[in-house]
């Protein structure tokens, strides 16, 4: 199945948001380093580490078990409907309950985590931010597999702008620092989260199903062991470099991961165009999609791997941009943690293959080897290297974890991979990411550095002419979705 008119202008509508998002982030980034140290995004970044797991914890992995369950249950309004007010409601009345252990044992859960008591409000806070958050992308994932884009974007922008808004006026206006950034963030995620609920709810049926949300639940909870071993490869290095440098470090780290993972989100935007027609072509034709499947994944890994080589051989010129001195040790981290965003590619498309053959259980065994490389690197690394040492332990874990993945998947689904073309983009983007870390190493700062990185773009540019993915058709079919609106009213005239 190709791609439709639709699916390519859905690739923009989730765009917009996202590039709306990260735009805000880009203009606020270079007003907030100014107005946090490196020690402020240290505390922000260290209070989300036991919000991140305990969330996944008390929701048993219900976003997840209701988004598989969504394409088995559409052509049955029943129990779709059964399916999404079940889940809601055991959301809903999670948050309640959790949230009262959260806040008696705030300072304990600082202490532990970030060995300072203080900071115990700090951790309720995003306790609830990443609750809320967790439940928005409850709606937004219906919404995208309903490939409802426009509903998707619009609520995407509001959490971004509100958020945004209210962060630069607590932190710039009213000195709250860190806690400034925590409260905007909350606020954005409570406003939209409450506008969905009415949203989503306005046209649907109460229907409570406990067999149906028992189901769900049963598949949720094979995916949410995985949420621990991602909040190991997500925290253990910053405590690490907490304990062994200074929470400063842990800021300088949050930020160069935070400018590398745009990438990550870039990659999900395309995702969720694409996701809907790969979920159709696997679960419609069974065996007989393979094919088709892996060509849609080297045209997805071609769109999404063009902007991680962009950020790769220009994030030195972007942190000069956005911060001052005091942050140039990013750079290096920016480049390294892009390159192993690049593997995510991969990282997305398998979960299909388990949904599908309903073994996703497999899964938290695979994500724990990964887990241990990526401990035992961070244990071999960071005392020699520090941020660096860091970066590359991400690198390796991701690779572990995305490498078993695949090759499991293959066992469970097998998609016909088109494995020449698949190659030679990551050996660019493996020879970009080299080349520009030894050119920083000999401080290598000619004028002709630029040369080089374009002949990168070049050779990137024409694989995909050879590939077939860059065309005079797929100009036209982009042009097409771009300009539908328009040219459908045109015909009508």
């Amino acid at each position: 199945m190709a791609l439709t008119e639709k699916n390519i202008r859905n690739i923009f509508i989730y765009a917009i948001p996202k590039f709306a998002s990260y735009g805000l982030n880009l203009i606020t980034l270079p007003i907030l380093t100014r107005l946090l140290t490196p020690e402020d995004f240290g505390v922000i970044i260290l209070a989300g580490a036991f919000p991140s797991v305990a969330v996944s914890v008390f929701t048993f992995g219900v976003t997840f078990g209701a988004e598989r369950y969504y394409f088995e249950y559409r052509k049955d309004s029943e129990k779709l409907s059964a399916l999404i007010f079940s889940s809601q409601l055991f959301l809903y009345l999670s948050l309640i309950v959790s949230s009262v252990p959260v806040f008696i044992l705030k300072e304990f859960i600082s202490k532990i985590i970030i060995g300072d008591s203080s900071y115990g409000i700090a951790v309720f806070a995003v306790f609830i931010s990443v609750y809320f958050n967790q439940i928005i992308t409850f709606y937004l994932r219906l919404y995208q597999n309903m490939e409802k884009a426009v509903v998707h974007s619009i609520f995407t922008v509001t959490q971004a702008t509100v958020s945004t808004a209210i962060s630069l006026l607590l932190v710039w206006h009213f000195k709250m620092s860190y806690m400034g950034m925590i409260f905007g963030s909350l606020t954005g995620a409570f406003v939209v989260c409450l506008a969905m609920l009415f949203h989503f709810n306005k046209n649907s049926k109460i229907v409570f199903n406990g067999g149906i949300l028992l189901e769900n639940i049963k598949y949720g909870l094979q995916v949410m062991p995985k949420s621990f071993t991602g909040f190991i490869n997500r925290f253990f290095d910053k405590y690490m470099l907490n304990n062994m440098l200074s929470l400063s470090v842990v800021g300088i780290f949050n930020i160069g991961q935070t400018i590398g993972n745009t990438m990550f989100f870039i990659m999900s935007t395309a995702w969720s165009s694409f996701q809907p027609v790969y979920y159709r072509e696997v679960f419609d034709k069974g065996e007989d999609g393979s094919v088709s499947v892996g060509r849609i994944f080297t045209i997805f890994s071609y769109i999404t791997l063009m902007p991680v080589l962009l950020l790769i051989l220009f994030a030195q010129e972007i942190i000069y941009v956005m911060a001052p001195a005091s942050y140039y040790g990013a750079i290096d981290i920016i480049i390294i943690i892009s390159a192993s965003v690049a593997t995510q590619t991969f990282g997305m498309f398998v979960g299909v293959q388990y949904a599908y053959s309903k073994k996703a259980y497999w899964i938290f065994p695979i994500t724990v080897v990964g887990t241990i490389a990526n401990v035992v690197a961070n244990i071999i690394f960071i005392p020699r290297f520090g941020l660096v040492g860091a970066s590359i332990s991400t690198l390796l874990g991701t690779l572990v974890i995305n490498g078993i993945l695949t090759f499991v998947g293959q066992k469970f689904y097998r998609i016909q991979y088109e494995w020449k073309t698949i190659v030679k983009l990551f050996t660019i983007l493996g020879g970009a990411t080299i080349t520009v870390l030894y050119l920083r190493t000999i401080e290598f700062n000619n004028i002709s550095i630029y040369l080089i990185k374009v002949v990168f773009i070049v050779l990137f540019t024409f694989e995909g002419i050879r590939a077939k993915i860059i065309t005079r058709h797929s100009f036209e079919k982009v042009f097409g979705a771009l300009f539908y609106s328009s040219k459908r009213k045109e015909v009508q005239a």
